[in-house]
């Protein structure tokens, strides 16, 4: 071999690995492989790419994933920045696109793209958590705020329930009850508000849709139907409705969702169609087909709609007044009509007219035996773990005592694991117990309450709702 060859083929291994640019993540590249829109949801806190120019103390902050026709972009929390997948060349790198300088107001937030436009919305940071709708300007490469009708805190982390529907431009939330600022001496010193509440992202206007249970949720995808949550429930707000999965389903995503080489939560989930897909970052990502069969209404409400408008509030004093006054006008001269004629004495029926004792009898029963129908398989819903929690908290409200944060997270086996992760945990598992017993119970109660610690304020203590014992008793002695 002459030395130009042999030059030659040291110049073509050496540089072959750069030709081939960092490694990629499998589910990252089947994202990128789609040509359209979708949603995507990455709420763990590791490292999905190698960001060269992040600095470290963003590298483990979470980020966000956008991916629209124009290709796949990743947000770190906390920084503004935008990172666009760039494949020109032949292999993967990351291109940094946005000139953003403020940094570290916006962790936990979340990010998504409408026609072409990219959104960041609430988050956390400097003592502070805000609800600012936010929009990237292509131009300046820079963030600029969108004004909106109310200032609605949220953050994600704060049981930050959130739904971005793409094809009516809504982002539904459910607003947060902690104060917005972390150094007020008195929390009630700030008006909150709470509840579902709905935006619209082009005119900016907030519009409160009733109001939700006080909930945690994971959520995993976007289906055609709906939300998938919790890895086994599907929310679909525009009806209102609350279905749960097929065993068969929900067996499948448990069994994705609890294997070695994911962790607690998925690096990555999105669905394409009605398949799910979820995936680490480094091992071959995994893939569940739903379909419309597999849903189960539970008849469950997710929210519970306002009460419509009394007439003062349809119409203004003004109105109203002119109302009384027009009524009061054609009664007075109603009276005076009557007045100058004579009429008749109309004929009385007579009260003692027998009645139909068959209509009374069957009414009276109707009243006395109201028809209730419950499913026989609500109890096989309870997983063990879910069961083994119930029972411990039942034992300590049937002592008469509170059950503390540190004792859940020891019954579940997550006390070594991160704070993030421990109160997901337990958020998921109590919201699930919660969900399931209240198809039972149809109570706005939930069965698992909480109040706040006598010794710290800033902790929960949970126990059973007294007026929930016998039933749950039942349950836990699978009678």
């Amino acid at each position: 071999m002459s030395k130009k060859t042999y030059f030659l083929v040291l110049l073509i291994i050496g540089y072959e690995p750069f030709s081939l640019g960092q490694a990629m993540s499998p589910i990252l590249k089947k994202l990128s492989s789609h040509k359209g829109t979708v949603l995507v949801y990455s709420q763990h806190q590791q490292s999905l790419v190698d960001l060269s120019d992040l600095p470290p103390n963003f590298s483990v902050s979470g980020y966000n994933l956008i991916k629209d026709a124009s290709g796949l972009y990743i947000l770190p929390q906390g920084t503004g920045r935008i990172y666009k997948m760039d494949t020109s060349q032949g292999r993967y790198q990351w291109r940094r696109i946005d000139s953003t300088y403020f940094t570290g107001y916006n962790f936990n937030s979340i990010a998504f793209g409408i026609d072409s436009v990219f959104y960041s919305f609430g988050g956390n940071g400097f003592w502070n958590t805000n609800g600012t709708l936010r929009h990237y300007n292509f131009l300046s490469k820079q963030w600029d705020a969108t004004l909106l009708s109310e200032n609605i805190y949220w953050h994600r982390l704060a049981d930050g329930f959130f739904m971005l529907d793409t094809a009516t431009k809504t982002l539904s939330i459910k607003a947060i009850s902690a104060p917005s600022s972390e150094v007020l001496k008195n929390s009630n010193a700030e008006t909150l508000k709470e509840g579902l509440y709905q935006l619209n992202i082009k005119t900016g206007d907030w519009t409160k849709m009733g109001n939700v249970r006080d909930t945690a949720h994971y959520i995993l995808a976007t289906l055609p139907w709906g939300l998938l949550v919790d890895n086994y429930g599907v929310m679909d707000l525009a009806q209102n409705r609350y279905f749960i999965l097929s065993n068969k389903v929900r067996t499948k995503i448990t069994a994705i969702l609890s294997n070695n080489r994911y962790v607690y939560p998925a690096i990555a989930s999105f669905a394409i169609d009605s398949v799910l897909y979820v995936g680490s970052q480094f091992d071959p990502y995994d893939s569940v087909v739903i379909s419309r069969a597999d849903l189960i209404d539970t008849g469950i409400p997710i929210y519970t709609p306002l009460k419509p408008p009394g007439l003062l509030d349809s119409i203004g004093a003004e109105s109203f007044l002119v109302v009384v006054l027009g009524f009061l006008s054609s009664f007075l001269g109603l009276l005076l009509y009557k007045a100058k004629k004579v009429q008749p004495i109309p004929a009385v029926e007579s009260l003692s007219a027998p009645i139909d004792s068959s209509k009374a009898v069957a009414v009276l029963e109707a009243e006395k035996h109201p028809i209730s129908f419950r499913s026989t398989r609500i109890l096989e819903l309870l997983e063990e773990r879910e069961r083994s929690l119930l029972e411990f908290i039942f034992k300590h409200s049937a002592d008469e005592r509170l059950t503390s944060i540190d004792e859940i997270n020891k019954v579940i086996g997550v006390q070594n694991r991160s704070v993030e992760i421990q109160k997901r945990m337990r958020s998921d598992l109590i919201g699930s117990i919660n969900k399931k017993i209240n198809i039972i119970t149809r109570d706005k109660k939930p069965v698992l309450d909480k109040q706040r610690s006598e010794f710290d304020k800033r902790s929960f203590e949970y126990f059973i709702h007294p007026s929930h014992m016998e039933l749950v008793e039942k349950i836990i002695r699978k009678k």
